[in-house]
């Protein structure tokens, strides 16, 4: 009763009303995803709210809602297809999270079926009162990791590294997380080796890359007979700094495989560009093609480009995003004949919010950004700001991906970003499992194995991994498949 009122009091003092009201949120959610995702596709079938008890935002102008709704689908989709609206469009869209979206199949959903999504959506007050912003809200980061917390953080995070540490030498251990040092990675990676279990270098920790790896490692291993149980080897997911700390831990025999991009990955097999000094790496094998990684070319709404080749003598900003961010930017401008000279200056590299800033402050006028799509900090950024993704030039694509190229053409769906009305045709590359050749043949088998047979990505919250099909495993690959996927490969292509 006291609580209740108290809530009561605090919302009469901020001068608000309970706005949206229920039946309006339930309909502007199924007026927002019609237009926000696949048209025709999800109805809204029930709506709660779940505000009533949280403070609200002084902003008298804006609300943040938060909800829980049942879609029903109204014909068969697939979630996780290459070139359609998927399951990170959806999440987004509402403002959830890969653990708040419940339903979504790997195998594709069917007519019918029920999604529960737990997310939330803003509102803004103005001339015609309450109006839900073509926006979801993106999920609040989760703690940073101990370097970032502080010195009682740290305190913390060492003592629970200390433990961890002992329990990686002497206990055969299951999941890890970021909180690892070098020394601790390696030592907990060799003991799961050792002891049968995989070990895989990912990327960030919660990236698209570590989600994936993640869902992999804390999956039994399926067996192959249909008598046997499932095997409860322990599996560990290193989260590490990105490209070459994945390709250092796999030659030096570290973890069974790596994720990196196509492109990079054929590069640093023979040791060019970025890893000219490096040396080649000519063991580095294919396991998997996961998803595609976009080419997005993003200017302002109001800006005058109306296509790649009109980049001509103006500023290029590239989102960082790994050693081949560059190279990647300088092909998309080549294949529209425009080349790095022509430009008004030299293209700079930088981390894609303060790319996307120089973009809104006129200090570039355009960036170029190689990321799954959608990405979140670019839909963060056009909920505020209107963008166009520029379409690629036909004769630009088919240049981009003849021969050994690492490029594969990939359809941008319709609203894959707020405001984005029309499909963008692009290029992009493969996000690939790599191993070495040096890995025994029986390991990669368990691995490719696991893949394709016993993890359901979706379920455990990794989006992006919902897209990894046999029927997508060897586009974009850039390298020769290791001989412990052969086996696999061969009986799952035969004809039946």
């Amino acid at each position: 009763m006291v609580k209740s009122f108290l809530v009561c009091a605090l919302l009469a003092l901020a001068g608000c009303d309970r706005a949206p009201s229920d039946d309006t949120l339930a309909t502007d959610l199924a007026a927002y995803v019609e237009s926000g995702h696949a048209p025709g596709l999800i109805e809204v079938t029930r709506v709660e709210r779940l505000d009533h008890q949280v403070f609200p935002d002084f902003d008298k102008q804006r609300r943040q809602v938060s909800f829980t709704a049942d879609l029903r689908l109204k014909r068969d989709y697939d979630f996780a297809a290459w070139d359609q609206a998927n399951g990170a469009a959806l999440t987004l869209l509402f403002g959830a999270d890969t653990k708040t979206v419940k339903g979504l199949k790997a195998a594709g959903n069917k007519t019918g079926d029920v999604l529960r999504v737990t997310g939330m959506v803003t509102y803004v007050h103005g001339a015609r009162g309450w109006q839900l912003e073509a926006s979801g809200v993106s999920p609040a980061p989760e703690a940073p990791p101990f370097y970032a917390r502080g010195r009682l953080g740290l305190l913390a995070d060492w003592q629970r590294m200390t433990a961890m540490t002992f329990r990686a030498l002497f206990s055969a251990p299951g999941n890890f997380n970021e909180d690892m040092n070098t020394a601790v990675k390696t030592s907990a990676a060799r003991t799961v080796r050792r002891n049968g279990g995989l070990a895989i270098a990912s990327g960030a920790y919660g990236g698209a890359y570590w989600s994936v790896a993640e869902a992999i490692v804390t999956d039994p291993i399926k067996p192959r007979s249909a008598d046997a149980n499932p095997s409860s080897k322990p599996g560990i997911n290193l989260a590490t700094h990105g490209t070459r700390e994945n390709l250092r831990l796999l030659r030096d025999g570290i973890v069974t495989a790596a994720i990196l991009r196509g492109d990079e990955a054929a590069l640093a097999s023979r040791g060019e560009g970025p890893f000219e000094h490096d040396g080649s790496f000519p063991d580095l094998r294919a396991v998997a093609s996961l998803f595609p990684e976009q080419i997005h070319v993003v200017v302002m709404s109001a800006s005058p480009i109306a296509s790649v080749a009109d980049l001509f003598g103006k500023r290029v900003a590239v989102a960082a995003g790994g050693p081949g961010a560059l190279l990647e930017a300088g092909d998309i401008l080549r294949a529209h004949r425009v080349s790095l000279a022509a430009l008004a200056s030299t293209p700079e590299e930088l981390p894609i919010v303060d790319a996307l800033g120089a973009l809104k402050r006129g200090e570039r006028d355009a960036v170029i950004l190689t990321s799954p799509a959608p990405s979140q900090a670019l839909r963060d950024f056009t909920v505020a700001n209107a963008v166009r993704i520029l379409p690629l030039d036909a004769d630009a694509m088919a240049l981009l991906t003849t021969g050994t190229s690492s490029y594969v053409a990939v359809t941008m769906p319709a609203h894959t970003y707020p405001g984005q009305s029309r499909p963008v045709a692009t290029v992009g590359v493969a996000a690939l499992l790599v191993s070495s050749a040096s890995v025994n043949e029986a390991e990669v088998d368990v691995l490719v194995r696991k893949i394709f047979g016993a993890v359901d990505f979706l379920d455990r919250g990794s989006l992006f991994g919902g897209m990894i099909k046999l029927s997508t495993a060897q586009r974009g690959t850039t390298l020769p498949l290791h001989g412990g996927t052969l086996p696999f490969y061969d009986l799952a292509t035969a004809p039946k």
